[in-house]
């Protein structure tokens, strides 16, 4: 089933308050993709390695959202929601099922990632049974994670020379979070802004519209699998690979504590 028709049968969390606002979001962010990358020959891996790894870090946007939100009411977050971590080298990196129920199913989030791209490529002609299990590729970043070796997917007979996710980001992130956030045009009327946890479902419907794009030149079980990985690795990364500053987080007598950068300046 292809996005379009998962959209008219089920309500999006910003429908119908927002529904302009979020269409604008999704045209804006897929043009933004293909002026930096484009969706021929040997670039179209690196654009679907781009558009899975924006996925990845607005998850984890949302997480540390939600996190920032309940500071200071721990008793509401359940153990191994939202964890910060570090390699041997001091390096940071993010993990818990706050970061990965935008997508991953089976975490309770009624439009993770993973529900689009295996509609794309099932609609394509991939078999649900071809799928690889994600969980496990979750569990095999998290381990690169905790060796320092986090950022690079891993090379495959089927892969072209791709982009790291994180590499990407710092160039792509700044604008499509200016894009989530900006206000709407004048010629529209007002609409609620998108929340955070919005931002992930948005950036998967533009991914999933850019797989069946790139099907002629990316086969579309290649193409799930690099959406997938490039997601997962860029919902791990140091928040200040790509967002330098925008988010302040370490230890507290309450667990771990966030802290947004507008929200931090508006207190001071």
């Amino acid at each position: 089933m292809p996005p379009a028709a998962l959209a008219r049968q089920e309500r999006f969390p910003w429908e119908p308050e927002s529904v302009n606002r979020a269409n604008l979001v999704t045209a804006a962010v897929r043009q933004l993709l293909l002026q930096k990358i484009p969706a021929e020959g040997a670039h179209a891996q690196s654009l679907l390695v781009a558009a899975g790894a924006l996925v990845g870090f607005a998850a984890q946007n949302s997480a540390l959202e939600q996190g920032e939100l309940l500071t200071r009411r721990r008793d509401l977050v359940a153990p191994e929601s939202l964890m910060l971590r570090a390699d041997a080298e001091g390096r940071r990196f993010l993990a818990g099922r706050w970061v990965n129920a935008p997508l991953l199913l089976g975490y309770g989030h009624g439009f993770p990632l993973q529900r689009f791209v295996v509609q794309a490529a099932a609609a394509a002609g991939v078999k649900r049974t071809e799928f690889p299990d994600y969980w496990e590729l979750e569990r095999k970043v998290a381990k690169a994670a905790a060796e320092g070796q986090l950022g690079r997917l891993e090379a495959t007979p089927e892969r072209s020379a791709l982009a790291r996710p994180q590499d990407v980001l710092r160039v792509l992130w700044p604008t499509a979070r200016r894009v989530l956030t900006a206000p709407m045009p004048l010629d529209y009327a007002d609409e609620p802004v998108l929340n955070e946890a919005h931002w992930p479902i948005l950036l998967a419907v533009v991914t999933a519209r850019l797989m069946t794009q790139t099907a002629k030149v990316v086969a579309p079980k290649v193409a799930a699998n690099l959406v997938m990985e490039a997601a997962i690795i860029a919902s791990k990364l140091d928040p200040d690979a790509a967002d330098r500053g925008r988010w302040t987080l370490g230890p507290g007598p309450r667990g771990l504590q966030i802290a947004r950068d507008d929200r931090r300046r508006r207190v001071a």
